[in-house]
């Protein structure tokens, strides 16, 4: 166990799996006590540890008052509230044509709307707590489109200006707010994207020139830099796109 977040209270969502599952742990075991969230209640034993530090709950985070009562149930858990890390995303490919108004409001719904009800009512406990850390899960496409994903990139960019107005708002209040912009990372949620683009094989076969360093980049890479971004060590970071892709944009 390490002590990176010893004595803070965090929230994640979108625990489930791939990122947000690996971020959950880890936190946990850096120290903290964590509230994770779930869409569904069958992904709640993989929540599970030996002592109460790690709780799981079922969030709709596109719902304004279950995220209400997340931040509450946190506060009255665990006595105060350190950070947030609005998580919960989904990615619908296809072009600007392919796109319903339905998988557009969907899209936004969970990837913007999710972040800012987060946010917004994680604010009022982290001025509680005398300022706190929000980290917003954005991607390379927040700064960098890609072909067959204009909702996902839409939404991203969103969640990038947002982060950047909250840090500016609350920065002399002790909050810092940062966006978390991966490259890829093969979970789940990627899946549909490189079928649409021809599947497993090309996909492995085009990463090495997609991304520098030459393979996908594992969930707890992710999670050690939320941890960082959490912690004490990263206290004058606020307002970035804090980008952990492989290398992705050095070109660009």
């Amino acid at each position: 166990m390490g002590t990176l977040l010893s004595g803070k209270t965090v929230i994640v969502t979108g625990a489930a799996r791939g990122i947000g599952l690996a971020t959950a742990r880890h936190l946990y075991e850096e120290g903290a006590q964590v509230v994770a969230t779930v869409r569904s209640p069958e992904h709640l034993p993989q929540l599970k540890v030996d002592d109460d530090r790690l709780v799981g709950r079922v969030v709709d985070v596109t719902d304004e008052q279950q995220v209400k009562d997340l931040i509450a149930f946190t506060v009255d858990t665990f006595g105060k509230l350190d950070g947030i890390v609005n998580n919960a995303g989904i990615l619908i490919p296809g072009t600007i044509l392919d796109a319903s108004v339905e998988d557009f409001q969907k899209t936004f719904d969970v990837n913007v709307k999710g972040v800012f009800l987060g946010s917004k009512y994680a604010i009022p406990e982290l001025l509680k707590a005398g300022g706190g850390s929000i980290v917003n899960f954005g991607s390379i496409n927040s700064i960098g489109a890609e072909k067959l994903l204009t909702t996902y990139t839409a939404s991203k960019g969103a969640v990038l200006t947002l982060t950047k107005a909250i840090a500016l708002d609350f920065g002399a209040q002790g909050i810092r707010a940062n966006t978390v912009c991966p490259g890829f990372v093969d979970t789940p949620l990627n899946v549909p994207h490189y079928e649409a683009l021809g599947g497993r094989e090309a996909l492995e076969a085009g990463l090495p020139d997609f991304q520098p360093i030459g393979r996908a980049i594992e969930p707890i890479e992710i999670a050690h830099s939320v941890a960082f971004l959490l912690s004490d060590h990263s206290t004058a970071i606020t307002g970035t796109a804090f980008v952990v892709d492989g290398g992705v944009l050095a070109g660009a």
